[in-house]
């Protein structure tokens, strides 16, 4: 009898930690002020692209394109909260695609990402962000020239 209330008394202890845990309120994951969230290069091509934008969690980016002055700025609203969904969302990744792997003019697209988030992002949801930071790639390099 008294090996039951053991067992019993330890259960109920188990349930009760459980249950206290269920209403805590959920933190949203960060990262560290000044930290980088997001760093893309464009590097090769025909062109010869050497452009890399470098984007912090809070927001802040660093753009360097070869013969153009550096450029330091703050992303709109708008775009610091679609990285803020991404950062809760998905959790770090690379992903690098060449056009024309160890031939001439290959062109190199590297994104490193360092979400919060648990889940693994698909191949289209990376993608997802190669094609949203090469758009705002392409918007500062117009403005530098």
């Amino acid at each position: 009898m008294k090996k039951r209330t053991v067992i019993l008394s330890i259960g109920l202890l188990l349930a009760l930690a459980a249950l206290c845990t269920c209403d805590r309120p959920r933190t949203r994951p960060t990262l560290e002020p000044g930290a980088v969230l997001l760093s893309y290069e464009r590097t090769g091509g025909i062109a010869g692209f050497q452009d890399r934008l470098v984007i912090g969690a809070d927001g802040e980016y660093y753009f360097d394109s070869q013969g153009h002055p550096e450029r330091i700025g703050t992303l709109s609203a708008e775009r610091r909260t679609q990285l803020q969904s991404w950062l809760e969302n998905w959790s770090a990744f690379t992903l690098t695609l060449e056009d024309n792997p160890g031939g001439p003019d290959n062109m190199k697209r590297e994104v490193i990402w360092n979400g919060a988030g648990k889940t693994t992002p698909t191949q289209a949801e990376q993608r997802e962000v190669l094609q949203w930071v090469s758009a705002l790639l392409d918007e500062l390099s117009a403005v530098n020239r």
